[in-house]
């Protein structure tokens, strides 16, 4: 096991592999930051208190600049700077309690930001992979489904008229993005 700094934890962390996480905490374990199952290789309190990362959380940014948000950057936040303590992740809808990434104006979950970055870093060639795991659908942007919907999640522009989304997770584009190229 190699010990690692501790990525704002009180205590020092290891590097765990896929054996040493299935003989620690029976392979089970949440991340500490992003709250998704971790998997090896992953970092575990050496102290045992039951903290883990993924090593793409641990090596998160405390500031991203994200190209679908280009104002001013986007800063990691471990508790809302809302009365109310939650938030909801502005790409996909779900509301969470963990880390995330924030602004005025946008709140992504860790993973969310790292994936709609990718998305735009890599031509949209990351929707390949997601619109074969849930199809879209298509749609006027009237229907009642896509009322609370505020933003594209191909050019981050409102949404008007046609849409596609994904019923199973929240994903919305226009139809002209849903069309684009996966490679330019």
């Amino acid at each position: 096991m190699e010990e690692s700094k501790n990525y704002g934890h009180h205590h020092p962390l290891l590097l765990l592999d896929e054996e040493q996480l299935i003989n620690n905490q029976s392979g089970v374990a949440d991340c500490s930051k992003c709250g998704e199952k971790v998997s090896a290789p992953c970092f575990s309190c050496a102290e045992y208190c039951g903290f883990y990362l993924h090593k793409v959380c641990a090596a998160a940014p405390l500031e991203i600049n994200h190209p679908f948000h280009r104002d001013h950057p986007l800063v990691l936040m471990q508790k809302p700077p809302y009365s109310f303590g939650t938030y909801i992740c502005d790409f996909c809808d779900k509301t969470c309690e963990k880390f995330f990434y924030h602004c005025p104006d946008l709140d992504f979950h860790i993973k969310c930001a790292f994936f709609t970055f990718n998305i735009a870093e890599n031509n949209l060639k990351e929707l390949e992979h997601f619109v074969c795991q849930y199809p879209l659908v298509s749609t006027k942007n009237d229907d009642e489904e896509l009322e609370e919907v505020r933003n594209c999640f191909g050019c981050w522009e409102p949404l008007a008229n046609y849409t596609h989304f994904s019923p199973y997770c929240g994903f919305n584009l226009h139809k002209k993005c849903a069309e684009l190229p996966l490679e330019l």
